[in-house]
């Protein structure tokens, strides 16, 4: 058998220096490629010089065409201007240049690219880098502006536990005591923030005796509550201690408590039981929300006094739900199993309270007064592909790039809130995504990985779209996306928007998204620009720009000056946004405030609960806001200084609500009926509060004095 073999020579002549021949006389045809597969430039640079390459010299007839790919999201004439063409090797060239024209436009799009591909090649074969990318940095940063109607300045931090954690923290006006779960060490720290430059410790109360480890806390009038998770998948705890950590009752949750809170009344407390999994998924307990009637006092609340409700009822409507984009999914699942209760927000009237259900993107809604679970409302998909929700989806792309891409968000939010206008209630979200990653079940893949098959009818540019520089990296679930069930993916599904939300309690339906705000803010921002899309272990930037970015976490709500605001935590970045929420369907950014370090790692890392302190509760008689944060284990103090005491404007009507004696002179002041009452100074600074009462101690100095009931009926009363 003969091997053979083609060898090729190179002729030196004046016309032909370098012009490959074979053995038979043919020329060589050169290898065409790109020299690049991309090219970043700004938008108000002029042009982008896109190279082709040749590995061997042309024979004078080398040719390509270039053509625009079909699925840029830069607009040829608009922000760029190309012309599809065949491009001409002269005689002896190794390359050829296309300058391409950027336009510099003064609308804002967002950061756009284009693709170029290579084809039909005349005396030589496309090998290597068939298409390159264009991708062009938007000039016009269109990031909302700072408002001076809030003046928010950090105050302090304080350490709560170097070995521990500190995840949520619950106040008390009238002892100026803060309570902090510190989860790690199973335990709750008790401070006095009497002077909130110069935080102490009180107590620490260890709850190890009650299950493996601390959860959740709150607090109301004088009353303080703590979760704790119970052992081997049993019932979790709610302690019940009074302000010195006295521990009094102790009653029965469900299994994992994950929040609780009081009823604005203080009669109730409800808990979100999350039920999840454990690793193996072997056991799967239900989700579960327990209200527990507090009204007998500290020592006196027994287990009669909690209420179990469960998702039972819904478990014959598990098609619906799914079929409505309720994410319910689990190892031989139910609907009661799978749906895991996150955290609740109850109505200002105490009657309706509402639940995430973070895994499942939805939300329930609890009749308070009938101890009822009466809908599931599934909250759907944020479209990243639509202008104004753009995002950055790589930790490997050398540059913040905020673009449209065809993913759709889960909004999948952790803490929620509600407030009410003209009537109407609303939800405001935190919309963090979560996943279930567990070795029994886990749903969590990169857009890269070979099991994640996109389809090729809608994801043409499948291979362009799995470009590590593109979504490559983007962490997205396999639970959800193929429509069709046909075993690949229809539509790329994302934890988590990247945002907060408002939403209609009435109708269910979506008023506010917040868009691609927090990582534009975040970029832009002159101290912690560097730190954008950094996680809370590390100060690397775009390092969670893959999977769920800057991570929404905590939210609270407050009228403050006649305005209502919200206050959100972003749980990776670190700091806190705050919206002026007034009108729910156009939020408006206020100011955005960090505290972590940017030099190395430290400060504040991690907020997680939030809460908001108004003047009349605050040891400074300003507003305060306080963040949790879990991984520093710190608390991060911030005051805003035009939140101020003013004096009171209360109305009084003595014909229904009458005090006495008035004036008082032997230190206690009585009421013909049972009350709810608010004692406050003439500065307008809340004293003390008492739930359901005919008298109240007023051993305070000579003055004048103001009653209000839970109804706004007030009274001036004088102390002699």
């Amino acid at each position: 058998m003969k091997t053979k073999i083609t060898l090729f020579f190179l002729i030196l002549s004046s016309a032909y220096s370098s012009i490959l021949y074979a053995t038979n006389g043919d020329l060589i045809a050169s290898d065409i490629t790109f020299a690049s597969d991309f090219y970043i430039v700004n938008e108000n640079t002029a042009t982008v010089d896109v190279v082709i390459n040749l590995n061997s010299p042309s024979t004078g007839s080398t040719q390509v065409d270039v053509a625009v790919a079909l699925f840029g999201t830069a607009t040829n004439g608009q922000e760029y201007s190309f012309t599809n063409q065949m491009v001409s090797f002269p005689l002896n060239s190794t390359s050829q240049t296309l300058t391409i024209p950027i336009i510099n436009n003064t609308i804002y799009k967002g950061d756009t690219y284009f693709v170029l591909t290579l084809s039909n090649p005349v005396d030589g074969a496309i090998v290597g880098t068939s298409q390159t990318t264009v991708y062009i940095l938007e000039d016009e940063e269109n990031v909302p502006t700072t408002s001076a109607a809030l003046n928010i300045n950090y105050l302090t931090s304080y350490l709560v536990d170097a070995a521990g954690s500190a995840e949520i923290v619950a106040h008390d006006p009238v002892s100026q005591r803060l309570f902090v779960m510190n989860s790690t060490a199973s335990k709750i720290e008790i401070l006095d923030f009497s002077n909130p430059n110069s935080i102490t410790s009180v107590q620490s109360v260890d709850l190890a005796a009650y299950g493996i480890g601390g959860t959740s806390i709150a607090h109301k009038n004088g009353l303080v509550a703590a979760t704790v998770q119970g052992a081997n998948y049993t019932n979790g705890k709610v302690v019940f201690m009074d302000i010195n950590g006295t521990i009094g009752a102790t009653v029965d949750a469900g299994i994992l408590p994950d929040m609780i809170t009081f009823t604005p009344d203080g009669t109730k407390v409800i808990v979100a039981n999350e039920g999840e999994p454990n690793d193996d998924y072997t056991i799967d307990p239900e989700g579960s929300i327990s209200i527990i009637d507090v009204t007998a006092g500290l020592n006196n609340i027994q287990q009669s006094d909690v209420t179990q409700l469960n998702f039972n009822a819904f478990d014959s409507q598990l098609a619906t739900l799914r079929a409505n984009n309720v994410r319910i999914f689990g190892v031989n699942t139910t609907v009661s199993k799978d749906l895991e209760p996150e955290y609740i927000t109850v109505a200002a009237d105490g009657t309706t309270a509402w639940v995430s259900l973070q895994e499942n993107n939805a939300i329930a809604t609890i009749d308070v007064v009938n101890k009822q679970i009466t809908d599931i409302v599934p909250l759907g998909f944020k479209d990243h592909m639509l202008a104004g929700n753009e995002l950055d989806t790589s930790d490997q792309f050398g540059e913040i790039f905020l673009g449209n891409w065809p993913v759709k968000g889960m909004y999948m939010p952790d803490a929620i809130a509600n407030y009410t206008v003209n009537g109407t209630t609303y939800l405001v979200t935190a919309n963090e995504g979560d996943s279930r990653d567990y070795n029994g079940l886990s749903e969590e893949k990169r857009v890269s990985s070979g099991s994640y098959v996109l389809d090729p009818t809608v994801f043409p540019n499948a291979s362009f779209l799995k470009n590590n520089k593109n979504l490559g990296r983007l962490t997205v679930t396999n639970a959800t996306g193929d429509t069709d069930n046909d075993g690949d993916f229809d539509e790329i599904h994302v934890f988590g928007t990247r945002s907060f939300s408002i939403w209609n309690t009435t109708t269910g339906q979506f008023v506010y998204d917040s868009g691609s705000d927090f990582e534009r803010i975040t970029a832009a921002d002159p101290v912690y620009g560097s730190l954008f899309n950094a996680s809370n272990d590390n100060n690397t930037s775009k390092n969670r720009s893959d999977n769920k970015g800057p991570e929404p976490e905590g939210i609270t709500v407050a009228e403050i000056n006649g305005a209502m605001y919200a206050f959100i935590t972003l749980e990776r970045t670190g700091g806190l946004m705050v919206y002026d929420i007034t009108d729910p369907m156009n939020a408006t950014f206020v100011s955005y405030h960090n505290s972590r370090n940017t030099a190395s790692l430290g400060g504040d890392l991690g907020p997680e609960g939030i809460i908001y302190i108004a003047p009349e509760n605050s040891p400074s008689a300003k507003g305060l806001i306080i963040m949790a944060n879990e991984v520093s284990a710190t608390l991060s103090l911030y005051e805003i200084t035009n939140d101020v005491l003013a004096t009171p404007n209360f109305t009084e009507n003595t014909n229904s609500f009458v005090a006495y004696p008035n004036p008082v002179t032997n230190g206690i002041v009585y009421f013909k009926e049972n009350v709810t009452i608010s004692l406050y100074d003439y500065t307008g600074k809340k004293i003390t509060e008492k739930e359901n009462t005919k008298s109240l101690e007023m051993q305070y100095p000579k003055g004048i004095y103001f009653l209000r009931t839970k109804d706004g009926i007030a009274q001036k009363v004088v102390v002699e």
